[in-house]
């Protein structure tokens, strides 16, 4: 089994609007860092092949490598020299809880950061786990042109500028890199993307920092990037099914293609794609004799040919 399911160490990040609840829920404290506050800790980060940030190998043969150097030492486990896109795996993900309202952002395009930035840009999407009632998020702007984008920033009207959408546990959002994006406060989401390691913070609700200084703003390097007109991004799901087992294909595009996998039973179903990240949202089970529990991060690699699922759990998987 060592070459077809790696198990994968949890990474944390920290922020203003962390509180540790996602440690304590799927019961990873033991690996979080002796220096780092738990009760700040934003979220998990579960797949992630760019080597600053990679994830370590916790399982068989490569325990205590690092997922970037698995995909370097060995690439026929993420699939052939003609599925292999990047110089690094082009797809991570991590899962998070906003304890407050998340700042208005924007990631670098693909062209912009190649250009300027000597990496790949960012598209991401949104698997909302849990949400209060009646929430939203912030996605896209109503500016039909360059002109009125900058008409909305002079008169500092964030209200008429901002489009939000309703959310519910479940739904799924695709946000093409360029889109003004944010998290509302008390939501849960796994975030698949792009692993580009670089934000530009557009507006913050004039909120201090712990030195008591307004955080720092890249409004003009956010739009050289934020796409004019905003167009929201599609999604059609389609399903596969088999016994107790059903896949649903939440995206599938340029970028990256995300399954979410309801297992109420036992099924299987071929691999949709050479390798999948793999992560356990909830539940308990097992893939092949594999055992599986909540909070588990995965690769099923390019030796599994059938995804063989067992148990009551229920799964994100992503490739790119």
């Amino acid at each position: 089994m060592d070459e077809k399911y790696i198990f994968l160490k949890p990474t944390f990040s920290t922020a203003i609007w962390g509180d540790g609840s996602l440690v304590h829920h799927y019961h990873v404290e033991k690996y979080v860092p002796k220096d780092m506050n738990i009760d700040e800790i934003t979220g998990l980060g579960a797949f992630c092949g760019l080597p600053q940030d990679a994830n370590e190998i916790m399982n068989g043969k490569y325990k205590g490598r690092k997922l970037n150097e698995l995909y370097d030492e060995h690439p026929e486990m993420f699939g052939t020299p003609s599925t292999l896109r990047w110089e690094h795996i082009p797809v991570s993900m991590g899962i998070g809880h906003a304890c407050t309202d998340l700042s208005i952002q924007v990631h670098p395009t693909e062209e912009y950061a190649l250009k300027n930035l000597g990496c790949h840009g960012k598209s991401e999407s949104w698997y909302i786990v849990n949400c209060p009632h009646n929430a939203d998020i912030v996605m896209g702007h109503n500016a039909k042109t360059i002109q009125e984008l900058d008409e909305y920033i002079q008169n500092k009207d964030w209200k008429g500028l901002l489009k939000r959408y309703p959310i519910f546990s479940g739904a799924f959002y695709n946000i093409q890199a360029g889109t003004l994006h944010a998290i509302q406060k008390g939501t849960t989401f796994m975030e698949v993307c792009n692993p580009c390691p670089v934000t530009y913070r557009f507006y913050d609700y004039d909120r201090l920092d712990k030195q008591g200084k307004p955080r720092q703003l890249d409004v003009e390097k956010a739009k050289d990037n934020i796409l004019v007109p905003f167009e929201c991004q599609d999604t059609h799901y389609s399903y596969r099914n088999h016994q107790g087992v059903t896949e649903i294909k939440l995206t599938d595009n340029k970028n990256f293609s995300v399954y979410k996998y309801v297992i109420n039973g036992s099924g299987e179903l071929t691999m949709p794609k050479p390798y999948l990240g793999a992560f356990v949202i909830e539940g308990q089970g097992q893939i092949e004799d594999v055992k599986l529990q909540a909070g588990d991060s995965f690769l099923i690699s390019a030796n599994v040919k059938k995804l063989m699922w067992k148990g009551e759990m229920t799964v994100l998987a992503y490739y790119g």
